[in-house]
């Protein structure tokens, strides 16, 4: 007959066990939430020619391994920067998505109605467009060919709200410094029309 005695020694093995075990997760669990650094984020997207403000990046912590040197750690800060390619929302900051070099320009961002037939169907914010002129004056004898005004921006934001009002859609568009005059004059007559450059 077995006693209450034996079964408590019996027992005994088995609940050092546990324990043992239940310290060596909490410790494994402790390491691993240690691992990893902080690398700054996109709190929204960013385009090519913007100049980064604090309020466009925040931090995050990630375990990246191998990849982790192409991404911007907490100490190396990315505020006042320009970007050089496109960074999606919530993404890391690759280093070679910006520069300190401010000789590449900046953009600004150019508010713009066109006629609803002269955008594409089915473009979408975010995509790069061609914007050509083309001469719609009337009783002109002399039509001047199109012309492509500028190539590769961004489009930003694309308001359809206004559709059903003469015909015009809003947008906005991402165009470095040299070239805002440049599409402004072409808005004084004649149409612009957006090209989709899909590759």
């Amino acid at each position: 007959m077995v006693t209450y005695k034996e079964k408590s020694s019996s027992r005994l093995p088995l609940a050092i066990t546990l324990v043992i075990a239940s310290f060596l997760s909490a410790f494994v669990l402790a390491a691993t939430s240690n691992r990893g650094s902080h690398y700054w984020v996109a709190k929204h997207a960013l385009l090519p020619g913007a100049l980064i403000s604090s309020q466009d990046v925040t931090t995050a912590k990630f375990a990246l391994g191998k990849s982790a040197s192409i991404y911007l750690l907490k100490n190396e800060n990315p505020v006042g920067t320009l970007v050089l390619t496109p960074i999606s929302a919530q993404s890391l900051i690759a280093k070679d998505f910006i520069s300190t070099n401010r000789d590449y320009g900046t953009s600004h961002l150019v508010p713009l109605r066109i006629a609803s037939s002269d955008l594409p169907s089915g473009i979408m914010s975010g995509e790069i467009i061609d914007l050509y002129w083309v001469d719609s004056r009337e009783n002109n004898l002399s039509t001047s060919p199109p012309l492509l005004i500028v190539s590769g921006i961004y489009l930003v934001d694309i308001d359809r709200s206004g559709k059903n009002f003469a015909s015009d859609i809003g947008l906005t568009l991402s165009v470095e410094s040299a070239d805002v005059l440049k599409l402004l004059s072409a808005t004084i007559f004649g149409r612009l029309v957006v090209v989709s450059t899909h590759g």
